[in-house]
């Protein structure tokens, strides 16, 4: 089962070199701040199916894979970032195999 995470900075956030926030998608495309993700009894996990729909990822980091260009706020300046994690168990042939499928 895969998972999406997020991390959103703003102009603010940026100047300290922090994110305003970041934690995990859930199911439904809800952002749960990392604060209450570690709370939660949820587990985050899903189908890949199912995070291709939060996250649209362009980069491979060789962990995971990342959106480059950020969901820009024009309004407010903040930029949403997300990832899409694989199962801690994949293999290194499966890993190429999800990244082919992105096309990465």
């Amino acid at each position: 089962m895969f998972r999406v995470t997020y991390e959103i900075v703003t102009p603010e956030s940026a100047e300290h070199g922090e994110a305003e926030s970041h934690g995990f998608v859930n199911d439904w495309g809800c952002r749960i701040p990392i604060d209450e993700a570690m709370q939660s009894q949820e587990s985050f996990e899903m189908s890949l199916r199912d995070a291709m729909q939060f996250c649209y990822p362009q980069e491979d980091s060789g962990s995971w894979w990342s959106e480059c260009d950020g969901r820009e706020n024009y309004q407010t300046g903040a930029s949403e970032r997300r990832s899409l994690h694989p199962p801690r168990n994949i293999t290194a042939s499966s890993y190429r195999r999800v990244s082919r499928l992105l096309n990465l």
